[in-house]
This record gives structure tokens, sequence and C-alpha cells, in this order.
């Protein structure tokens, strides 16, 4: 009898222990809005093309390690593009002005970009340096503002 009870008792705790168990690996994922509001745009025409990361493999120019690659027509001076249920979380953000509609960042053949750049935190940079860690940025709670300053090569 008393070996039957043992068994029972060990069942249970063995129930308990993985309910416990499933428990944990359940989590709330946290969702949050991301609002990027554009300055400086040299001309009102072509698109904004964005590409938003959540680790530096890949930052700034290759879309496929993107968490988010889109365009967005240009429709007035100052654009302001929302997103919406993005998970909370750290991110950096790359962008260009796509005047010729080829979603490339164009450049001449020096490498330096003939369309308008930004990224997150608005870091000083130099085209290509530009790195994850100075544009990184906390996504968490319901929302986010982030204002972005288009840049431009001097034109010769």
């Amino acid at each position: 009898m008393l070996e039957l009870k043992n068994i029972r008792m060990g069942a249970i705790a063995l129930a308990a222990l993985s309910s416990i168990a499933i428990a944990s690996d359940v989590k709330a994922e946290l969702k949050s809005t991301l609002t990027i509001e554009i300055d400086g745009l040299k001309a009102q025409k072509g698109a904004i093309c964005f590409k938003l990361f959540s680790r530096s493999f890949g930052f700034p120019d290759n879309a496929k390690n993107a968490v988010m690659n889109r365009c967005v027509k240009v429709t007035e001076d100052s654009p302001k593009i929302t997103f919406k249920d993005i998970s909370s979380g750290s991110y950096a953000l790359a962008l260009f002005q796509d005047v010729n509609g080829d979603r490339k960042l164009n450049r001449n053949t020096t490498g330096i970009p003939t369309e308008g750049y930004g990224f997150s935190n608005n870091p000083a940079t130099r085209q290509d340096l530009t790195r994850y860690g100075d544009c990184v940025f906390l996504l968490a709670g319901a929302s986010r503002t982030l204002k972005i300053q288009m840049k431009y090569a001097p034109q010769k």
C-alpha cells in the first residue's frame, strides 16, 4: 500500500513539474508602435526605403538580414511613417531616399551616395562606416518616435 501511495505522489509531482516547465516557456510578447519622422528631404519625390535590424549582422545594407524592409512613397516635405505590432527589443534603422525607383542607395564611382540617407540616432557617419552600435535604440512600451535627419553628400 505504501508503495502505491509513493507512486501516486511521484506521478502528481511529475505532473506539477511538467506544468510549471510548460508555463515558464509561455511568454507574453510585448508589441510596440514605431513612428519615424524624417527631416531634411531635399526633394519631394521618389520613396523612402528603410531597413530595420534587430542585430548587427548585415547592417546597414543587407535587406535579407533586416527584420523589416520596406519603401514608402514620399508625399510631403517631412514624412512620418508609422509601423505597428513590432516586438519590443533593440533595433537599428537605416533609410535612404530612392529618387529613381530602383530600391537601391545609388552611389557614384568613388562609393559616395548620390541619394539622401539617414540612420536611427543620427550618428556622425562616413557613408559605409556606420556601425550598428551607433544606431541601436530600445523599443519598449506602447510607442516610440524616432526623428531622423536626412544626409546628402556634397554635389560637385
